[in-house]
């Protein structure tokens, strides 16, 4: 063999190894392993620290407060607490017979699939699963204005809208009650103090909205547009076209094509946004931020962090509020005055007032990362000794879907065998 063929046989078997190495480290789809852009997954640590900390997890590790693989301290936390592990269809975590216990969701278990947004508590410790985007999390609690909010937040829809204000755009503020959408909206016009008046217009207010005259406003503030009647909205519209550099912010209740659909809109009305929208995320599918946000509660309204346990900050985490930050702070007030001025606060005084959330379906791999989505299905097919009608099961879909889904991702899956690694 001259020097040549080595050279090449070498780099194949270095080929073959890095193409093996890439197939372990997505070995499980979803849940892939050391991935050091940050697109991990594991447990988002939450608490009135004012910090949000990612614990990465992987299949095997070992959490507890003496783990090498996932570090974490706390009162009711054993050296090693529980155990995760991967199979095709998620994630499972494991108790290793603690005194305290691993709850996920309020449920004490033994071993238990955990879902993205699930709800976990080792001993006093408090986090939340993340299936990917892990780094995306961790940070300090922030503010912007009164909102209390984490990193990710400020990333997918505070900065969106300031930006797009910034730059002169029109904006339509999306979001359910409670979500901070009108607070978004002040903030936003507050931006462009210095370029004109601000007008703010509210589709709430009794009576019919009044629009002022004489004035050629720069900056327009239309809350809850969706409830204002149409001849404002057209108003408001003529308004903008006579002058250039105008920007609209407006709010509405559910997404703006619905919105039109519905008739609560005037197309000519929407068109000012020309499809810029931006959705502010409901309580539910932000656990991460609950904790900070009760803290705020607590410190504005008197109430001694320390009358609110482990346990009941989980079932305040864990809930649904599908009133938004009013409804969730109501809830503890009220749960504060029952249980008088110093004592603890039990989980049993608001069990009447919380909402069970909607459960959230593990998160497939998108369209736009086929290696995760390829790795995933060929990992179910493995553990299913290549049945489709097994693999399907695993995944949640139909034997249809994993056809459709092979197809899209160049496998073919009829005669291709697959093996364990």
């Amino acid at each position: 063999m001259n020097e040549q063929q080595a050279a090449l046989r070498i780099n194949s078997a270095s080929n073959t190894e890095a193409v093996s190495q890439a197939q372990k480290e997505h070995r499980s789809g979803v849940f892939a392993k050391g991935r050091r852009d940050g697109s991990g997954w594991g447990l988002v640590l939450v608490g009135f620290n004012g910090e949000l900390a990612p614990i990465t997890l992987t299949d095997g590790a070992v959490i507890g407060s003496a783990s090498r693989d996932a570090h974490v301290e706390g009162a009711g936390i054993a050296p090693e607490h529980a155990k995760v592990s991967v199979r095709a269809d998620g994630c499972y975590v494991e108790d290793l017979g603690t005194p305290d216990g691993t709850f996920v969701d309020g449920v004490r278990a033994r071993r238990i699939g955990l879902s993205h947004g699930d709800v976990v508590r080792l001993g006093s410790r408090i986090g939340v699963f993340v299936e990917r985007d892990l780094s995306a999390y961790g940070g300090a609690i922030m503010r912007t204005g009164p909102l209390v909010h984490g990193p990710r937040q400020r990333k997918d829809w505070i900065d969106p809208i300031l930006d797009l204000v910034k730059g002169g755009s029109c904006v339509c503020i999306e979001g359910g009650p409670g979500t901070g959408k009108r607070t978004m909206a002040k903030l936003a016009a507050a931006v462009r103090e210095g370029v004109g008046d601000i007008v703010t217009v509210d589709g709430r207010a009794e009576g019919k909205p009044t629009i002022p005259a004489g004035i050629r406003p720069m900056t327009w503030v239309v809350l809850d547009a969706d409830r204002l009647p149409r001849p404002q909205q057209l108003e408001i519209a003529h308004a903008v076209g006579r002058t250039s550099g105008v920007s609209v912010i407006a709010t509405v209740g559910q997404p703006l094509d619905r919105a039109v659909g519905d008739g609560k809109l005037a197309p000519w009305f929407a068109s000012l946004f020309s499809g810029k929208r931006v959705t502010i995320t409901p309580l539910e599918h932000r656990r991460e931020d609950i904790a900070a946000i009760v803290q705020d509660i607590a410190e504005r309204r008197g109430i001694e962090l320390s009358r609110i346990t482990p346990e009941l900050l989980e079932s305040l985490v864990r809930a649904g509020w599908p009133g938004g930050v009013p409804q969730l702070e109501a809830t503890l007030v009220s749960a504060a005055e029952v249980a008088g001025s110093d004592g603890a606060i039990l989980p049993s005084s608001i069990a009447s007032s919380l909402a069970r959330a909607s459960r959230t379906k593990p998160s497939l791999p998108p369209a736009t990362d086929p290696s995760l989505a390829r790795a995933r299905l060929e990992d179910a097919l493995a553990r299913a000794n290549g049945s489709v009608a097994s693999a399907a099961r695993s995944l949640g879909m139909s034997r249809q879907a994993i056809y459709r889904e092979a197809e899209r991702l160049g496998l073919d899956i009829a005669r291709r065998k697959f093996s364990r690694s």
